[in-house]
Parts: structure tokens; C-alpha cells; sequence
């Protein structure tokens, strides 16, 4: 017990540093969400929204329920947010094969590939759910578009963002975030 909460208050205390974002920056944020993901949702809230720097690199947005991580220039949804707003992305599902190597940062690959549940198009985020109990274990960036995904019978399909497990998950999970 000890043992667990001094790793979880160590690695929470890793942060570079956090603080709270204005009205102004929460308004740019959100506009950024509009036009990168192209999706529709409900306004944000502007009171109590913050930014947590993990590295020089890599921040984590706690805009409410949405939580967005920003890696040098890509800005992408973290599993931690609602599904409400997850199902909102495009989305394929894996079989229960394939879960192994994504929670360890494979790239998804063709075979593993069960379905493609929307349309999506070159470098869009893609959510990836397991085939059994439609949940979301990954967010992925596509390296093609799903057309020609579907024709494909090899090869890599998504780049592998975020995955249950990673650095991002982890931090969240002892930050009590999620």
C-alpha cells in the first residue's frame, strides 16, 4: 500500500509543470479541435480547464470530460475521455490477436483488422476498439485512407498513438484523472 502510493505520488511529481488555462487559450484549443478532428461536440466549459507539461514536448489537456494530449505537433484524444466523444472519431475493430502487440505500441496491421466502422482519410485519428466487447484500447493516426485499407491484405494501417498501458495512460491513471 505505501509502496504503491509513493510510486503514484513520484511519478505525478514528475510533471514539469501545471496550471490552469484562460478563457482566451481554451477558445484557441477549441477551435484547433474543430478544425484537426472535424467532428462535432458540445461547447466547453471555459472555467477550470488546465495543461499539464509532461516534457518540453508533450502537454495533457483537462478540458472537463475531454482530455487531449499534444506530442510536438500532433494533438489526439486520450482513451481516458468519455465514449460519448470517442465514438464520435472514426473507428476500426480488432481481433483479440492484435490486443497484445497494440498494448505494447505495435502498429496496426491489416489481418488484425476485423472491421472499419466509418470513413476516414490520410492522417486522421483513429479510434481502435477489440472485437468482443466494443471497448476503445487505442487511438491511432491513419497511414492511409479506408479505401484503400480495405483492399489491403498486409501491411500497416494506423500509427499507434496512445494505447491502454502507455506513458500517457499510466499518468493519468496516478494523477487520478481517469
Amino acid at each position: 500500500m505505501f509502496c504503491d502510493k509513493f510510486k503514484r505520488e513520484k511519478y505525478v511529481r514528475e510533471c514539469v509543470h501545471q496550471f490552469y488555462l484562460s478563457k482566451k487559450d481554451t477558445k484557441k484549443i477549441e477551435e484547433e479541435i474543430k478544425n484537426r478532428f472535424r467532428i462535432g461536440f458540445e461547447e466547453i466549459e471555459y472555467v477550470g480547464n488546465r495543461v499539464i507539461e509532461l516534457d518540453k514536448d508533450t502537454k495533457i489537456f483537462v478540458l472537463g470530460k475531454i482530455i487531449l494530449i499534444r506530442e510536438k505537433e500532433k494533438i489526439f484524444p486520450s482513451l481516458a475521455c468519455e465514449e460519448n466523444f470517442l465514438s464520435k472519431f472514426p473507428s476500426i475493430k480488432v481481433d483479440a490477436g492484435a490486443i497484445p502487440y497494440i498494448c505494447r505500441g505495435a502498429k496496426i496491421m491489416r489481418p488484425g483488422i476485423v472491421t472499419f466502422e466509418k470513413n476516414f482519410n490520410l492522417n486522421d485519428i483513429v479510434c481502435i476498439k477489440e472485437n468482443t466487447y466494443n471497448k476503445f484500447i487505442a487511438i491511432g493516426e491513419a497511414l492511409m485512407n479506408k479505401e484503400d485499407a480495405e483492399k489491403r491484405e498486409r501491411g500497416p494501417v494506423l500509427d499507434n498513438l496512445h494505447y491502454i498501458g502507455d506513458k500517457y495512460w499510466i499518468y493519468l491513471k496516478n494523477a487520478r484523472i481517469i
